[in-house]
């Protein structure tokens, strides 16, 4: 299948029908874009991916111009729920309606897998404006999150709150892992990024998120020496922090979850600010997170620690009803 587009030297075609070269430079491209805007190194992420569609398993699209590569796009199918992993232009490609096009082709086949009752969009979007009107125009629902960066070199807290009664806030320790997917369980329960992302909707879902955050690279490298929770004497946790690292000096905190029957001792601010002075003491320059925009109390706490707003970005779902 190609599609044909207003410009008649380009077209949509599926990845698995092109020379895998051409998208070398894209990923390349990519890669040195999340590292200047997000401080992330993406290569490990991207090397994967570039294997799977070495290997032709990649789902998905690529925007051509004779033999060169302009964007990219790729979804992975798991039972009844799609991600959509990724839409990719090349910057000097874009506004021209390429990213609308892929999410088109993308959308158009999905469409033909009657077992899907939910799609999924996370991915770190980079001016993909046309995509979203397109997903908008196809019924699904949009959120926007912000990824937001502290620059430790300014915003480093010299001194660690611990003054909460009933609660010490300690390193992760392996053991901690059952009660930890509980609490993110909870914490998200209702929430809007259990609407974003439906593995918040159930505690299996939740364990194999963490299961990513603590044994995978998607989120970085993970780094239990810096990763806390926030401990009851009674051995129960109230609350959990994931910490990585994603770039030489940047570290990433990739979940932050407190008990809903906990929340507002401020635990999640003490587990912050702790891991940011560990991350100062380890020499990092940075910290990076990202959160759903329209949670305000934790938008507006991270932005009391520090964090900026380095990039927005929309995702979306739609599920059958």
């Amino acid at each position: 299948m190609a599609t044909a587009l207003r410009n008649p030297e380009i077209s949509i075609v599926p990845i698995a029908d092109i020379n895998l070269a051409s998208l070398e430079k894209l990923f390349d491209e990519e890669c040195a874009e999340w590292l200047n805007l997000l401080k992330w190194d993406y290569k490990g992420a991207s090397t994967l991916i570039r294997d799977v569609a070495r290997q032709r398993q990649l789902s998905g699209f690529a925007a051509m111009r004779g033999s060169t590569a302009l964007g990219f796009a790729y979804y992975v199918i798991e039972g009844w729920r799609c991600s959509i992993g990724d839409i990719y232009v090349s910057k000097r490609w874009r506004r021209l309606g390429l990213d609308r096009e892929l999410a088109k082709a993308i959308l158009d086949q999905l469409d033909l897998f009657r077992r899907l009752r939910r799609i999924e969009s996370q991915y770190v979007g980079l001016e993909n404006n046309e995509a979203d009107t397109m997903f908008q125009s196809r019924g699904f629902e949009r959120l926007e999150r912000s990824y937001m960066i502290a620059d430790l070199r300014s915003t480093i807290p010299t001194t660690v709150r611990t003054d909460l009664p009933d609660i010490s806030i300690r390193q992760w320790q392996p053991g901690d892992f059952d009660q930890a997917a509980k609490v993110i369980h909870r914490s998200y329960r209702g929430k809007h990024d259990s609407r974003i992302n439906s593995q918040y909707q159930n505690l299996q879902g939740c364990a194999e998120l963490l299961t990513i955050l603590t044994d995978h690279f998607w989120c970085g490298d993970f780094l239990p020496q810096m990763s806390l929770v926030a401990a009851r004497s009674s051995g129960a946790l109230a609350g959990v922090l994931i910490a990585s690292r994603v770039a030489p000096g940047v570290g990433h905190l990739g979940q932050i979850s407190v008990h809903p029957g906990q929340q507002g001792r401020g635990i999640g601010r003490r587990m912050i600010e702790k891991a940011l002075h560990q991350y100062g003491l380890e020499g990092y320059e940075s910290v990076s997170l990202a959160v759903t925009t329209a949670n305000a109390n934790a938008f507006h706490l991270y932005q009391s620690c520090g964090f900026r707003t380095a990039h927005t970005f929309p995702v979306f779902y739609r599920e059958k009803k």
